[in-house]
């Protein structure tokens, strides 16, 4: 009897103790991603779809600006509340100097060659890959890229008798959303983000700047806000919204800016290629009439389109079990196999990642999209490297890569918000901008 009972006390020890050692193996990764469509298609299908032995995924979206102060303060701090950092390159390029990502090299290095086979990193768009590197060494994966266009209802424009051309410059744009422009009939003329941020309203903008042949520094690192290019581009963004734009300018951010070309009641879009999936879905009322061409250019005869993509990071700080369930996670969602399952879910290509695998193009599905050769056209013409038409000290086509682009980028909008509704004038504007820059040069030891 005795025998028995000391039996069943071990065998209780043993499966108490084995009981143990499984809750230890289960881990909770916590995720933030941007609002954004196709951030959203991936919240929904991961909550449906992804499974891994002893690992939850909590994932949160976030408003973009949002995503990137809470993001940045953790990383920043050392902060563990979320496991995955959700970024771009300008966050990677910085954040991978600073030793607040994770070099993702040894996990790759770990993977079984089956495992590297079936992911094949080569397939991986090099463009996107390379922005999210430091000397060879990757630190996030491109979930999806984008570069940017212009995206026009071909039933608004028939209607009025125009025509989009194939590579138009912002003097025609503006006179196309002018007559396109009828405030009677509901019908806005052209839509552009307006809600400041450097992601939000400063995308656009900097690559009108661009396109005016304007810089944000000279090769001394001396402000060069001041300037006719510049001012140009300053009026020629407020002359769009205000002339022809929506009426609550300051609150458009792209999924205001989405909703409205949807609705079938505005005639130009300026924004990113990601942004064309959502236009061809199904419940669109402008699926099938949306035209898409290059991106506007003016005194920079090139294309200046941006370049830009939203990828996924490790925490260093987080524990090794998370890391490397973060890791797998990672894997899962930029894979060519969560690439077709996109499509298969959905055939419009809605949910479908661009501009991240090269193999993404070759699905016949995906290929047929009306956006597909617009896209890889825009990608294919796009120099991360030569933004400006005179030579600049500096990298990014919509941003500066530099550290303290995201503080100066946004207060910069906040500037270019109170010149387009008339709290401040142009000259104004401009003189707090050009001071800004030159402190941020002169306080970044940029300015020798």
């Amino acid at each position: 009897m005795r025998t028995s009972k000391v039996l069943s006390l071990i065998m209780s020890l043993v499966l108490l103790s084995i009981g143990i050692q499984a809750l230890a193996a289960d881990v909770t990764i916590n995720i933030a991603l941007a609002n954004n469509p196709l951030s959203q298609a991936l919240d929904k299908i991961a909550k449906e779809k992804y499974s891994a032995p002893g690992v939850t995924v909590n994932i949160a979206v976030l408003p973009e600006n949002d995503l990137r102060q809470k993001l940045t303060t953790e990383a920043s701090t050392g902060g563990t509340t979320y496991d995955m950092f959700y970024i771009g390159p300008y966050e990677a390029n910085n954040w991978a100097k600073n030793g607040w990502l994770e070099n993702l090299e040894p996990y790759f290095a770990a993977l079984p060659a089956d495992k590297l086979t079936w992911y094949d990193r080569d397939d991986l768009i090099k463009g996107m890959v390379g922005s999210l590197s430091l000397d060879g060494q990757a630190y996030a994966l491109p979930f999806y890229g984008e570069s940017s266009f212009i995206m026009y209802n071909k039933e608004l424009f028939a209607a009025k008798g125009l025509t989009m051309p194939d590579e138009p410059t912002w003097d025609e744009i503006y006179e196309l959303a002018k007559k396109i422009h009828d405030p009677s009939k509901g019908i806005v003329g052209m839509t552009m983000r307006g809600a400041p941020g450097w992601g939000m309203s400063g995308a656009p903008f900097v690559t009108i700047v661009n396109a005016f042949g304007g810089r944000f520094y000279d090769m001394d690192w001396k402000a060069t806000i001041d300037t006719p290019e510049q001012r140009g581009a300053w009026e020629m963004y407020k002359k769009i919204l205000r002339e022809a734009g929506q009426a609550d300018i300051l609150s458009y951010t792209y999924n205001e800016c989405i909703a409205l070309m949807q609705s079938g009641k505005c005639g130009i879009y300026y924004d990113a290629t990601s942004i064309a999936p959502p236009l061809e879905a199904e419940g669109s009322a402008v699926k099938g009439k949306v035209g898409y061409v290059m991106p506007p250019h003016q005194k920079m005869k090139t294309n200046t389109a941006w370049l830009w993509n939203w990828a996924m990071g490790i925490n260093p700080k987080s524990s090794p079990e998370k890391k490397k369930a973060v890791f797998d996670f990672m894997l899962w969602a930029t894979s060519k196999d969560f690439i077709k399952m996109t499509i298969e879910l959905d055939p419009t290509g809605a949910s479908t990642p661009p501009a991240s695998r090269a193999s993404t193009y070759k699905l016949p599905v995906y290929a047929q999209t009306p956006y597909a050769e617009m896209t890889l056209k825009t990608l294919e013409s796009t120099d991360f490297t030569k933004p400006t038409l005179e030579p600049v000290p500096y990298v990014g086509l919509q941003y500066i890569a530099i550290p303290e682009f995201a503080d100066a980028g946004t207060r910069m909008t906040e500037y270019l918000a109170d010149y387009v509704v008339d709290k401040i004038s142009l000259d104004e504007a401009i003189k707090k901008t050009q001071d800004l820059f030159n402190q941020v040069a002169i306080d970044g030891d940029y300015q020798k």
